[in-house]
């Protein structure tokens, strides 16, 4: 029986639509950042973020420490700022991650029953845990909408920890922090490559939550469970919990 539910975020409980990449998107943050007292044309802006971000993921990954090494984007917003003279507090800093975000957010709200699923969880005395890929400007934010944080009795963001799924370091330390059996813990996520390629390699059960139109059954699995129809109450109802 499991005592610990690990979940993925994004494409598990929280559907979501982002345009970070684009040029209308730079255009229109460059937009508010002039409304801000910030002189910057978006040419300018998007050159300097993905040059300093990927110079950031070059030196972490070169680091060796993780398998999959993670950021912190608030460093480069720090940096950016700093290349035109600007020198930010954390909560400024924060500020400028929390509107980027609200920026390039095209959709986002809560599957329908992931509410559902987490409070069976917790009713049924199981605790439940958070391991997202997330930059933590970007995600407390929504945590905090969507009423996500009161259910979690750990939350681990990989901004915060410097590695990211798949790695299975990322999974031993919600395991180290909580002291969790890992023998009597289940990862629910929608990533194969990430969500349950990497449980798996820190031996935890998956537990698959389809969310493509079409279900490919795969002849060696990475998942001990899976809800074809891309169900969370499947989680309840496989892992018997009713």
């Amino acid at each position: 029986m499991y005592r610990n539910y690990i979940f993925d975020l994004y494409g598990t409980l929280i559907d979501i639509r982002t345009d970070e990449y684009s040029k209308n998107f730079y255009k229109k943050y460059a937009k508010w950042l002039r409304k801000q007292g910030f002189s910057f044309e978006w040419k300018l802006f998007y050159r300097l973020y993905v040059s300093t971000e990927h110079a950031y993921r070059e030196h972490a990954a070169k680091q060796g420490i993780f398998a999959k090494a993670e950021i912190n984007v608030d460093n480069v917003f720090r940096d950016v700022f700093a290349a035109r003279g600007c020198r930010l507090s954390d909560e400024e800093i924060t500020y400028l991650g929390e509107n980027f975000r609200r920026l390039s957010l095209l959709y986002m709200c809560l599957y329908p029953d992931a509410i559902a699923c987490l409070d069976a969880l917790k009713k049924a005395g199981k605790r439940v845990y958070l391991l997202s890929n997330a930059q933590r400007s970007f995600t407390w934010k929504e945590l905090l909408e969507t009423g996500l944080v009161a259910y979690f009795d750990g939350i681990l963001l990989s901004s915060d920890e410097g590695c990211m799924k798949p790695d299975p370091e990322f999974y031993n330390i919600c395991c180290k922090r909580y002291g969790l059996d890992k023998t009597r813990c289940i990862m629910i996520g929608n990533e194969l490559k990430s969500d349950m390629a990497g449980a798996s390699a820190a031996g935890i059960d998956g537990f698959f939550i389809n969310r493509s139109p079409v279900f490919h059954k795969r002849e060696t699995s990475l998942y001990k469970y899976v809800s074809e129809k891309g169900s969370l109450m499947e989680v309840i109802r496989q892992t018997g919990i009713q």
